[in-house]
């Protein structure tokens, strides 16, 4: 993962609270640096994924957390700048926790992509 300051547009929340890290579809996985220490036994992963529906093309954001025996969440959203495009919220449990936006049409050759960028989020 990245080590680093994450902008603040980009927190699951207004203020950030609980996040620890996360995906993004244009920079990669990422942890705040201001967190508590990194937590050892947590797997995060995203991806954007995309079908046609009714011959359009759709997008939407999906994440997974596996940090065994720790309540936590995972969050799955679509975003342009500071605008939430769609959002999963947050999807809590121990273990294992999913999360998955709704699908939006995607026109790739919009500005911003149509919809904005994949992004999920971890934390507790």
């Amino acid at each position: 993962m990245l080590l680093g300051a994450l902008p603040a547009q980009a927190h699951d929340s207004a203020d950030g609270s609980g996040v620890i890290g996360g995906w993004s579809e244009s920079a990669g996985a990422f942890r705040i640096a201001s967190s508590e220490a990194a937590p050892r036994a947590v797997s995060h992963r995203g991806k954007a994924e995309q079908k046609t529906i009714s011959g359009t093309t759709h997008k939407r954001s999906h994440g997974w957390t596996t940090w065994v025996g720790v309540q936590h969440y995972t969050r799955a959203r679509l975003e342009r700048g500071s605008t939430v495009v769609a959002d999963s919220g947050r999807k809590w449990g121990k273990s294992g926790t999913e999360a998955v936006t709704a699908w939006k049409p995607y026109r790739p050759n919009q500005p911003g992509n149509g919809v904005g960028t994949a992004k999920t989020y971890y934390g507790k």
